[in-house]
């Protein structure tokens, strides 16, 4: 089964029509290690419009299957969801990784779980993002 067959597949078992656009998005992201910028996007699917493009990452974050990696002055990030993220909860137990050189952000899994407690309130989701140089770069200089 090819890549965009299974990501059809991915997509109907979420309950979710396997369009162009979802099929297009999906494979960039799955091809890049890091996360993407929003620009960025928008530049491989440049036969789409921008609006299109915009409605259909909420989409598939509504869905479990996409989520914002960072926020970082007027760029948002985006990266794919693990298999665990759902439309009712998306369960990220991992940091994000901004990297002041190179920019990109990587989604970094952490050795040890948070565990973070405040009473009288229900946490649904933690999100760290962290900003430094990359192995990449480091070995660069």
């Amino acid at each position: 089964m090819s890549g965009s067959e299974k990501i059809k597949a991915y997509l109907r078992d979420r309950k979710l029509k396997a369009t162009p656009i979802r099929v297009e998005l999906l494979q960039l992201l799955n091809e890049n290690e890091a996360a993407l910028p929003y620009s960025e996007i928008q530049k491989h699917l440049k036969v789409f419009d921008r609006v299109t493009v915009y409605r259909t990452i909420n989409a598939l974050i509504d869905s479990g299957i996409v989520h914002k990696a960072s926020t970082s002055g007027d760029e948002v990030y985006y990266a794919l969801c693990s298999q665990e993220c759902s439309s009712q909860c998306h369960k990220h137990e991992h940091i994000h990784f901004k990297c002041t050189q190179c920019h990109k952000v990587s989604c970094i899994h952490a050795h040890h779980s948070l565990n973070i407690n405040i009473p009288e309130y229900q946490i649904n989701e933690i999100s760290i993002e962290i900003e430094g140089v990359c192995k990449k770069c480091l070995t660069k200089q």
